[in-house]
């Protein structure tokens, strides 16, 4: 099952407290679940407060307590996986900032006209800049970012080629595997990670050129950075670009990619 990292606040909109911050390895349901019916600010915080220290006893995470420098590359609770409120008598849960929900198991994603929620910005404190800082209001984050954030472009290759080439993992994102419904089994990978222009470059074995088929999956991969990162429509760069090529009749009997009939994927670097 994917980590998933998890937000606490007392209050909603820019100017909650925010209580601490959790990145778990499972979802520990229990917990989350009493801390969703919580009736009262004190029991809330009081819920929040024995859950992170559980979860750091344990081992079962890694917690930050709300007097700490928030730990996530993001600035604000947009790319947070499960966001979680006390306001107005009432838990409320979001996922990746997009819509506010009193049922912490319900998900509806929001219409295009609807005004992203708000958060505190915590820029002073994540100890990011440029575009790990950049200003998330706008942004739609991937439901994969939570679990490759600390990926390097190699690291995130390999996870990707794992993710695509594998079978369907317990707890996995309907997104991924939705995506993996669009990659035929029979298909092979050479992946090519460029760090210089943050790109990684796919080479699709398994079709001839020209054939319509290919469109579908290359359309397919070019949304991975949309899953491990994030979309912005207000035009800012992606947390990685995705280059996709059919391999030609020459290299179908010359990549090494061939060489081991059990290989599905192959990954280089420069």
């Amino acid at each position: 099952m994917s980590s998933t990292t998890h937000d606490f606040y007392l209050g909603r909109g820019p100017d909650a407290d925010w209580l601490g911050s959790v990145r778990l390895g499972t979802r520990n349901g229990r917990w989350l679940d009493e801390i969703t019916r919580a009736r009262s600010a004190g029991g809330f915080i009081t819920l929040v407060a024995l859950f992170l220290r559980t979860a750091e006893i344990q081992e079962a995470g890694e917690v930050t307590f709300g007097n700490r420098e928030w730990p996530w590359p993001w600035p604000t609770s947009h790319g947070t996986d499960y966001v979680y409120a006390f306001d107005t008598d009432a838990v409320w849960t979001a996922r990746r900032g997009d819509r506010w929900s009193l049922r912490a198991d319900e998900y509806i994603p929001p219409g295009p006209d609807e005004t992203p929620l708000e958060f505190p910005h915590m820029r002073d404190s994540c100890c990011y800049t440029g575009i790990d800082a950049a200003d998330t209001t706008a942004r739609r984050y991937g439901p994969l970012l939570g679990d490759t954030y600390r990926h390097d472009l190699p690291q995130l290759g390999l996870r990707i080629l794992a993710d695509v080439t594998g079978p369907p993992g317990p707890g996995e994102p309907t997104a991924l595997t939705d995506l993996r419904a669009q990659l035929p089994p029979h298909l092979r990978y050479t992946l090519t990670a460029d760090e210089t222009d943050v790109e990684l470059a796919f080479e699709v074995f398994g079709y001839r050129d020209g054939d319509p088929a290919a469109d579908t999956v290359a359309h397919a991969l070019s949304m991975l950075p949309a899953l491990y990162g994030w979309t912005d429509p207000s035009g800012g760069p992606p947390r990685f670009g995705v280059r996709v090529g059919i391999a030609t009749d020459e290299r179908h009997t010359s990549h090494p990619v061939l060489d081991d009939p059990r290989a599905r994927a192959v990954l280089t670097t420069y």
